[in-house]
């Protein structure tokens, strides 16, 4: 029995989940847990009064509020940005957090436009991160939104918009675990000394959904995958294992630099383990900040992709057909089969994942918006270069009759 909690306590730091945006995301196979590039340097004490500040307005939906207060915020975010960089937060709730702030080469507007459309989903901009999302109350979202692309007009100071969505995540590659749950988001537009800054606070509104078990079909870099319904993990002899999102809280800035530059920076804590146990780290929360951004960062600066572009795609895929949808996502379907019939043996687990995953029944089963959701994931693939089950060329044919 000693040697047995031991081993849980091992291997738990690399079985969970973890957030990035509030919108959820995934973490990379850490390999040392924080690699020399993701090093986290020490937060500014003077920048967390205004991170508390734009929390205590998110709670209290009455009262009101000054953008001054949050200029060594911004300060510090426009600061940070020169080159990519991680920071370690103090914690909150009891929970670790880190930040990570890039520098995004385009305008504010351009950026903001792609990531709060109102026709572009988030899965759509974030695939590495979520498998599905959906604003729960269409009113509350329009406005919201309306908030973000107008800002403060007349004498108004800022704007503001709320809204709540449900949204479910892509499996982390080290130990398959995806999860749903249901997000508060609070969003705040307002000029802070002389620049034009967004703010977003999110937090779950109660703990996620047990863990399911998923895994990548392929790179990483396609963030291409496979839900198999499965409740647990994948790591061998911890498949009976169930995770779980007990707390998540995130906030993030978006500072227009100049014309044609904007820093931008997420701040997550998370409380996710096991059996009520917090096991996540800040350099695991760092990890899974830096995949989302730095796929949303090839969305935005592509230049091939735009607003426009991406929301007539959608709703080219929302008018389609359910046979012609599933005509569609019978490749997907094929593509998995034959990357689980040659299936490379994971760095966490041994033998073939997707051999003991795949179940052509539940496969059958995915609902009708998913489906749709991951035709619109693969049309952003071919828009970025990395397509995958679209092109029809497996690499190798099944080893086995289907």
């Amino acid at each position: 029995m000693k040697h047995w909690s031991r081993d849980i306590k091992r291997l738990l730091p690399v079985l969970i989940m973890v957030l990035a945006t509030g919108t959820g995301a995934m973490a990379k196979p850490a390999e040392p847990p924080c690699s020399p590039e993701l090093s986290l340097n020490p937060f500014p004490v003077e920048a967390k009064s205004a991170m508390d500040s734009l929390f205590a307005f998110a709670a209290e939906s009455n009262t009101t509020f000054s953008p001054d207060r949050t200029d060594p915020l911004v300060k510090f975010v426009r600061d940070a940005c020169t080159t990519d960089s991680g920071w370690e937060l103090p914690k909150r709730n009891d929970a670790a957090g880190s930040a990570y702030i890039v520098k995004i080469k385009v305008p504010l507007q351009q950026y903001l436009t792609i990531n709060f459309h109102p026709g572009i989903p988030d899965y759509a901009v974030f695939p590495a991160c979520l498998r599905y999302s959906a604003g729960l109350n269409s009113n509350e979202m329009a406005r919201a939104y309306a908030c973000i692309a107008n800002g403060p007009t007349g004498t108004q100071t800022y704007a503001t918009g709320r809204m709540t969505g449900f949204e479910e995540i892509t499996p982390n590659p080290e130990s398959g675990g995806y999860f749903s749950y249901t997000n508060a988001r609070t969003f705040l537009r307002c000029h802070v000394a002389g620049q034009e800054v967004l703010f977003s606070c999110s937090e779950t509104t109660g703990p996620s959904t047990m863990s399911n078990r998923g895994v990548l079909v392929g790179s990483l870099e396609q963030a291409l995958f496979y839900y198999s319904g499965q409740p647990g993990l994948n790591l061998t002899g911890m498949k009976w294992m169930l995770s779980q999102i007990n707390h998540s809280t995130t906030l993030s800035v978006y500072i227009a630099l100049n014309s044609n530059e904007t820093a931008v920076a997420t701040f997550a804590w998370l409380d996710a383990g096991w059996n009520g146990i917090n096991v996540t780290r800040a350099c695991h929360i760092l990890n899974s900040q830096r995949n989302t951004l730095d796929f949303s960062r090839r969305i935005a600066e592509n230049p091939g992709i735009t607003a426009p572009l991406l929301a007539s795609l959608i709703s080219t895929v929302d008018k389609m057909t359910e046979a012609a949808v599933n005509a569609e996502y019978e490749k997907y379907l094929l593509y998995v089969r034959t990357y689980r019939d040659n299936e490379p043996k994971g760095r966490f687990v041994r033998g073939s994942i997707l051999q003991d995953l795949y179940d052509a029944k539940t496969a059958q089963d995915l609902p009708m918006p998913y489906r749709r959701a991951l035709l619109i994931q693969e049309r952003v693939r071919v828009l970025l270069g990395v397509a995958t089950w679209s092109t029809g060329t497996e690499t190798s044919k099944p080893r086995s009759n289907l």
